[in-house]
């Protein structure tokens, strides 16, 4: 292994120098655009969500979990239904 010296040689073509410059440009380039929109956001007002938009929410999504309930309790009557026939066929 070669040590680093003020004499030390570097190779590089001119290739691999444009293709890091231009890694390095596209790299900051996101960089502040990524930090302006941040930026951007910021002063951007805090949606508020009204209450009524809240309880609108919240009874939309208590409907929902019911009508799942209501699905799963019918689901689980016919898998009864079911395991009844099948063992009706194994003791047959």
């Amino acid at each position: 292994m070669k040590e680093l010296s003020k004499q030390t040689k570097f190779n590089m073509s001119i290739e691999t120098m444009i293709s890091l410059a231009g890694g390095l440009i596209i790299a900051s380039g996101f960089y502040w655009n990524l930090k302006a929109q941040i930026n951007e956001a910021m002063l951007q007002p805090v949606p508020t969500i009204s209450r009524e938009e809240f309880d609108m929410k919240d009874n939309m999504i208590r409907n929902e979990v019911m009508n799942n309930r209501e699905l799963i309790e019918k689901n689980f009557e016919k898998l009864e239904i079911i395991e009844a026939r099948l063992y009706e066929l194994k003791t047959n």
